[in-house]
């Protein structure tokens, strides 16, 4: 009886020393090793600190350059949208402005800027294309806007080239607009490109150029091909796709 007695307390003994060996790592892995980790963290963070360019800054320093560069991205923004205003073909323009227009707005001005640049032309003795190389058809709302720009960029650079007295524009073809983004894949501007087929003389063209980085008139051309008349020697034919552009 003794002796099993003794067996017992030695077994208790066993395991109250196990017991507390388990309650030692369970306290290690749960408490002490999170306290020990997150006293290497803090001690890089202030090692970071200590050799950071604004360690021997005051607050008040820092609030300072934070204010400065606020005030840096502001002006930033301010350039850009100015910039963006001044490169916008189409600014001038008041139904961009408006997020849905109607196709009866696609009819009528269609059938204005027709009539208007038919009677600037015959004035001018200029020759157009027949309906300006534009589609009345709008299969549908969502493209209205679309096909009201494309409408305005063939009005504007024929205006353009008009006033330029470029005596023969021999063909306008819309093409597809272009859509350029950001990094950030945010759009930033919009393309709409048409290929315009003229013939002009020298002085004529290189007003053309002159003029086609002036306010509400930029164009950009992609693509130009000049080739020379074989019967008149001061008169080149131009091949050119030229677009307008809509920054947002």
């Amino acid at each position: 009886m003794s002796s099993s007695l003794k067996i017992s307390e030695r077994a208790q003994v066993v395991l109250i020393l196990f017991l507390a060996f388990v309650a030692l790592l369970l306290a290690w892995y749960f408490l002490l090793w999170p306290q020990f980790q997150q006293r290497s963290e803090n001690r890089k963070l202030r090692q970071d600190l200590a050799t950071s360019p604004f360690a021997k800054h005051s607050i008040s320093a820092l609030n300072a350059a934070a204010a400065n560069e606020q005030k840096f991205a502001k002006a930033l923004d301010e350039d850009w949208e100015a910039t963006a205003l001044r490169l916008t073909t189409l600014a001038d323009y008041p139904l961009l402005r408006r997020a849905d227009p109607a196709r009866i707005d696609f009819q009528v001005e269609l059938a204005a800027g027709r009539s208007r640049l038919a009677a600037k032309s015959e004035n001018m003795r200029i020759k157009l294309p027949p309906d300006l190389g534009i589609d009345s058809a709008v299969t549908s709302q969502e493209v209205v806007r679309e096909r009201l720009i494309q409408l305005k960029t063939v009005e504007k650079l024929v205006d353009l080239v008009i006033d330029q007295r470029i005596r023969n524009i021999a063909s306008i073809r819309i093409l597809p607009p272009l859509l350029h983004y950001g990094t950030d894949q945010k759009l930033i501007c919009e393309e709409y490109p048409v290929e315009v087929d003229f013939s002009t003389p020298f002085d004529a063209l290189f007003h053309l150029f002159s003029n086609i980085f002036d306010k509400d008139c930029v164009f950009v051309f992609s693509k130009i091909r000049v080739t020379s008349d074989p019967k008149i020697d001061e008169v080149l034919h131009i091949k050119a796709v030229m677009s307008s552009l809509i920054f947002q």
